[in-house]
């Protein structure tokens, strides 16, 4: 890990560092002059905060002359933004900002590799749940226009999602709270959800696919995870031969849940059974944000088109949420794309950047800067010269 010994890493990345930001654009959040920023360094992300900008040119020349690894900003706006304490800032309301990480997640390919490395069926998975956010939850669930909603990449292993409607604005960490409560499914009540479970003799009713808000996500997450196969549904906690039961018969299922049936094919103990599987969606469901982000109006989150200086990688900012649709971070997101570095690494698994493979690598090894920062700052590298 980069730090504050000077070695050829830590001298390169600095400089590197610097030249993006002598020529970045499109760095100023709007309302910039009203929002507190912070900045860290390679140890602490934030450092020191409490920090003005009065507008983009003046932040440039900051991040620029200092090599600033990391920069945040508040989702809040203030009269005093470099006011302090807290209380002195006057607050003017704030964005509704959530944050996806691949390290909150549960995901079978960290079964192999941990949390500590970011393949790319993570960054994959949390850019789905990112999709499902937007379009599952903010957009029908709460009536936000896609105008109202920017997304970024975070730099590292997620995106960062901010709502700027201003109806949001002046909610409290309270009204924040129940928000993430609802999208997490906390308080799902099975038995509202399932009216018919528990009596014996009749089929059980419960969410059809049609259904609008959490009945219809549950009708239809189930529905996706029975089409992907036994495995899936293995992951959802059903057991192996109940499992195969239900995919062998998934049109028959399906044909039900549709309409409202969750009673197409025979298990004992159905209520039991459906029970412990709809709490679990919700269960999974809330491990995907990071409520601390959402709740707190003062929050200071990644610049977004700033570097991370965990990996090298730009916070890109989307032009539209759509574009989560196509959007791929190793590609679109490298910063330091000029030049080759030597570096010594020791790698237990491939890296894809740039739609190529680099790695595992051990020993001493020639690669793009992008590829040698990227290691260097995830400390399973050392860079010997910049070539």
């Amino acid at each position: 890990m980069a730090s504050g010994n000077k070695d050829a890493g830590a001298d390169l990345v600095n400089k590197l560092i610097s030249d993006f930001y002598r020529t970045a654009s499109d760095l100023a959040p709007d309302r910039m002059a009203e929002r507190e920023f912070g900045v860290g360094n390679f140890e602490v992300k934030i450092s020191q905060r409490h920090m003005s900008f009065r507008n983009e040119l003046e932040l440039k020349e900051y991040l620029c002359s200092n090599a600033v690894p990391y920069v945040s900003a508040s989702s809040a706006y203030y009269r005093f933004p470099s006011g302090r304490p807290m209380e002195k800032k006057g607050w003017l309301g704030s964005e509704l900002v959530f944050d996806l990480d691949v390290t909150d997640m549960e995901l079978p390919c960290q079964l192999r590799h941990g949390k500590s490395w970011v393949c790319s069926s993570c960054l994959e998975e949390v850019r789905k749940e990112t999709i499902k956010l937007v379009y599952d939850f903010l957009v029908p669930d709460f009536g936000f226009s896609e105008k109202e909603i920017a997304v970024n990449f975070s730099g590292n292993r997620g995106y960062h999602v901010h709502v700027k409607n201003g109806d949001v604005l002046m909610l409290d960490a309270a009204a924040r709270k129940e928000i993430t409560g609802y999208i997490s499914g906390i308080g799902i009540d099975f038995e509202r959800l399932f009216p018919t479970a528990g009596r014996r003799g009749e089929k059980l009713v419960g969410p059809s696919t049609k259904d609008k808000g959490w009945k219809g996500k549950i009708a239809k997450n189930f529905l996706s995870n029975l089409n992907a196969g036994v495995d899936s549904l293995m992951r959802m906690g059903v057991d192996k031969p109940i499992a195969t039961k239900l995919y062998r018969s998934k049109s028959l299922v399906q044909m039900g849940i549709d309409n409202g049936n969750w009673d197409m094919v025979y298990i004992k103990n159905k209520g039991e059974f459906w029970k412990r599987i709809v709490e679990g969606q919700a269960v999974s469901q809330s491990d995907r944000i990071d409520r601390n982000v959402t709740n707190d109006p003062g929050h200071l989150i990644r610049l977004p088109n700033s570097i991370h200086g965990g990996t090298g990688l730009i916070a890109r900012r989307l032009g539209a949420p759509r574009e989560l649709y196509r959007f791929n971070p190793m590609k679109e997101a490298i910063a330091f794309r000029k030049g080759f570095v030597k570096i010594k690494a020791g790698t237990k698994y491939p890296l894809e950047m740039a739609e190529q493979r680099f790695g595992p690598y051990a020993g001493e090894i020639k690669v793009p800067t992008y590829v040698g920062v990227y290691l260097y700052l995830r400390g399973l590298a050392s860079i010997i010269n910049f070539i």
